[in-house]
């Protein structure tokens, strides 16, 4: 899905750019150490970032502060399944920022020597960030027992920390638009709901289903609704349930 694909380039650019984050060389004792982005900011007190309430059809974000009206009798998937599946992702991160830390190429292990010493120092390491990226909520008309489910139609609620490149609503619609077998639809566009910013686009990706993906910014954080459906009908009928949005 969009979702996996997208979110693996934003691990593959994050770790590359931040290779040149410099820090003091690891003994051979010492293993190497590896920040998440959380590491790197400040965690003020209060809900957790994936932290939601469903009453009904009124889905809200306690962190992000805004709430969503989902399609009547749409089912979500169980609070426990998604947060232990954002736990998996976030292990799965960590495990290959740390492959990348300990696989660096033999010319930076080596280091350069200089005119007289005879034993130069190997450059020092980065420290790959690792992507915090969240699901905030998952939801179908018979509900779904995973996040990996390929149940049809769907919506996705997700949560990106903003990192370079990737940082805008329009740097993540624009990449999902650059597959080469997506038929674009509407192209990214900006447009306003209920008093906020949104990026738009719509497609048909390369398994013919049809997608409409709205983002927006809140803070360190970019927020993404994804309606997937088997027909442009219904994308059409169920991504209009975003007029319902409502941030503080």
């Amino acid at each position: 899905m969009q979702f996996s694909r997208f979110a693996l380039i934003v691990l593959a650019v994050s770790s590359v750019l931040n290779l040149s984050a410099q820090e003091k060389p690891a003994t051979p004792t010492e293993p190497a150490k590896v920040a998440s982005a959380a590491d790197q900011s400040s965690k003020p007190s209060g809900p957790a970032v994936d932290d939601v309430k469903v009453n009904g059809v009124t889905f809200e974000s306690s962190y992000f502060k805004f709430n969503y009206e989902l399609p009547t009798g749409w089912k979500t998937l169980d609070d426990e399944s998604r947060k232990s599946a954002n736990q998996q992702a976030m292990q799965e991160d960590l495990e290959r920022a740390k492959m990348a830390v300990a696989s660096p190429k033999k010319t930076a292990a080596k280091g350069t020597a200089k005119d007289g010493e005879p034993n130069p120092k190997p450059h020092s390491m980065g420290k790959p960030v690792v992507p915090e990226r969240y699901s905030l909520l998952a939801a179908s008309p018979d509900g779904l027992n995973s996040l990996a489910s390929p149940v049809l139609p769907r919506i996705n609620i997700w949560a990106h920390r903003r990192m370079p490149p990737l940082d805008k609503p329009m740097d993540h619609a624009q990449l999902l638009v650059s597959g080469k077998h997506n038929e674009v639809l509407v192209r990214p566009q900006e447009l306003n709901i209920n008093g906020r910013q949104f990026v738009r686009v719509q497609l048909v990706n390369a398994a013919g289903k049809y997608q409409a993906r709205y983002i927006t910014e809140v803070g360190d954080f970019l927020i993404g609704f994804d309606f997937l459906t088997d027909s442009e009908k219904e994308m059409a009928e169920y991504s209009n349930s975003i007029k319902s949005v409502k941030f503080e």
